[in-house]
């Protein structure tokens, strides 16, 4: 089960990549409440809108804008700010696409 936290996940950028679109999916769709997703580029957020799959749903669909990473070798950290309240989502998986720059 997932839950509230910051740095739920660290990984480093292997290059530079503009960021074009942004998605995220569970096993277990949260219940009575949205999942809510922050991603971090070196400590600040890269999305205007946080991301969100909402209760009783597996998949979002897309951010609301696109975002810059903007140098290889960054840290990138996911923070989950809300999980569901009835029950939570299960089996995150995140997806950054874009292209290299």
């Amino acid at each position: 089960n997932l839950s509230v936290g910051t740095s739920k996940l660290t990984f480093r950028m292997p290059y530079a990549l503009t960021l074009t679109n942004i998605r995220a999916n569970v096993n277990t769709a949260p219940t009575d409440a949205a999942l809510i997703i922050d991603v971090n580029d070196d400590g600040s957020s890269i999305l205007s809108s946080k991301l969100v799959i909402d209760a009783s749903e597996k998949t979002s669909t897309s951010s609301a804008s696109a975002a810059v990473i903007s140098q290889a070798d960054t840290e990138i950290t996911v923070d989950i700010d809300q999980v569901g309240s009835t029950t939570p989502g299960k089996g995150l998986k995140l997806w950054l696409l874009g292209y290299r720059t």
